[in-house]
């Protein structure tokens, strides 16, 4: 799944459980929702190794269930600590149901204590093997599906909710 994906998702998040409608908390639930892809800025320093330990350690139960634990304090709600939850829980379950066409196939969601690996992919996956399947038309077409399966709906449904958010002062400052 791309970031397309995982960021309606986190706007879903964000209106449903943050009870302050302002751009911070927008930010801070759309990167709680991309954020066990932080992994994959490891193929930017180390290449093709870098890319084969992508969704090795931050995709797993222990991973997100540690990030939402160490953000908890920040958040005094707890409509908005069970939202993060979703949110972070919501980027293994999307990559879940993603095609995991590279050996070997599926994510370690206990890792690291089992190495079983975990996918039902029904979902189309993004090519990531170098930088130019990265701009491939591939992948051109897996985010438009992804824009128009997860983005779109997600922006239609909330049309004049976050039309009405983003006119306003108050959602521009912190």
């Amino acid at each position: 799944m791309s970031p397309v994906g995982h960021t309606a998702v986190g706007l879903v998040g964000w209106q449903w459980f943050s009870e302050k409608k302002n751009l911070k908390t927008l930010a801070f639930f759309i990167i709680i929702a991309n954020l066990p892809d932080i992994d994959f800025t490891l193929f930017l320093f180390l290449g093709k190794k870098g890319l084969e330990m992508h969704q090795y350690f931050t995709h797993n139960v222990f991973f997100v269930g540690l990030t939402a634990l160490l953000l908890w304090p920040w958040l005094k709600k707890k409509r908005e600590r069970f939202g993060i939850v979703i949110a972070a829980f919501s980027h293994l379950l999307l990559d879940f149901l993603t095609i995991d066409a590279k050996a070997p196939f599926g994510f370690r969601l206990f890792y690291p204590f089992s190495d079983q690996l975990f996918n039902f992919g029904i979902l189309p996956n993004l090519w990531k093997e170098n930088l130019s399947d990265v701009f491939s038309l591939h992948n051109f077409w897996v985010i438009c599906f992804e824009t128009a399966s997860f983005l779109v709906p997600v922006l239609l449904i909330y049309k004049k909710t976050f039309n009405g958010y983003l006119n306003q002062k108050e959602f521009w400052k912190q």
